[in-house]
C-alpha cells in the first residue's frame, strides 16, 4: 500500500513504523518500507484473518480514502553514525523496514558491508527479490539471502529458520549493528543467537510483530 502524503510532511528514520487508522478501523502499526525523503510512504501488509485492519486494506480500502497517520515509532531504525557492517534480519513482512534501512544506507553512501537475510515459510511468500538483484548489481557491499523455513518440495534456496541460516554464515559479529523485525519468536531467537556470538545487546535493534491474537492476549489491541 502506498500512502500519498500530499503537501504534508512525515519525518521518520529508516526502519521505523507508523500507526495507521483506516476508515471504520482501529489503528494498527505497520512498518514503513520506503526510505525517508519521498512524497509517499510504502507499507507491506499481509492479510491476516477476516476482521482485521490488514484484511480491510485488501478488500475495503480505495484510492482517495483518507488514512489517519501517527508516529513514527520503533527502535529498529538505521543508526547513520555507525560506519561498520550492518546485519538486517527480516521475517515475512518484517522485510519491510529492512528495505527502508538498506535503501537509505546505500543512498547515503554507507561504506561498510550490508548483509540482508529474509526468512519466509515457502516460495510463494517471497517478494521484492527482483529489486534486490538490481541493488546488488550496483552495490558490491550488499549481500542478500532468502531462506525458507517450511519449503514444500525441493528447493535450491537455503532452508531453516532465518537465525540458523545467519548463524551458519557468521561466527563473529564484532563491529556490527543488527536490525531485526518479524514474529516475536524469530526476533528473540535471532537476538539470542547474536548475543551468544558476542554481539552486545546495545547493538541489536528490534521491533517484533504481534499477531491480532497475540495483541488480544497481551492487551495491546
Amino acid at each position: 500500500m502506498r500512502l500519498d502524503l500530499g503537501r504534508d510532511r512525515f519525518d521518520f528514520l529508516a526502519g521505523q513504523y507508523a500507526s495507521l487508522a483506516f476508515p471504520g478501523q482501529q489503528p494498527r502499526d505497520f512498518s514503513i518500507a520506503s526510505p525517508p525523503g519521498l512524497p509517499y510512504l510504502d507499507f507491506h501488509i499481509r492479510q491476516m484473518g477476516e476482521q482485521t485492519a490488514a484484511a480491510y486494506v485488501q478488500t475495503g480500502l480505495r484510492p482517495g480514502d483518507a488514512v489517519q497517520l501517527a508516529g513514527p515509532y520503533g527502535d529498529c531504525w538505521w543508526r547513520r553514525e555507525h560506519l561498520g557492517s550492518i546485519l538486517c534480519i527480516g521475517g515475512g513482512t518484517g522485510l519491510a523496514p529492512m528495505i527502508a534501512i538498506v535503501e537509505a544506507a546505500l543512498e547515503q553512501g554507507h561504506r561498510g558491508d550490508i548483509h540482508l537475510y529474509a526468512g519466509f515459510q515457502d516460495e510463494p511468500d517471497i517478494y521484492y527479490e527482483d529489486r534486490f538483484q538490481v541493488l546488488r548489481a550496483a552495490h558490491p557491499t550488499l549481500s542478500v539471502t532468502y531462506a525458507l523455513s517450511a519449503a514444500q518440495g525441493m528447493t535450491a534456496r537455503r532452508t531453516g529458520f532465518i537465525h540458523q541460516v545467519v548463524a551458519a554464515d557468521f561466527t563473529n559479529f564484532a563491529g556490527c549493528k543488527a536490525y531485526l523485525a518479524g514474529a516475536p519468536a524469530m526476533v528473540e531467537a535471532a537476538a539470542s543467537m547474536l548475543v551468544a556470538r558476542g554481539l552486545p545487546r546495545g547493538d541489536i535493534h528490534a521491533d517484533p510483530y504481534f499477531s491480532e491474537e497475540e495483541r488480544q492476549r497481551l492487551g495491546l489491541a
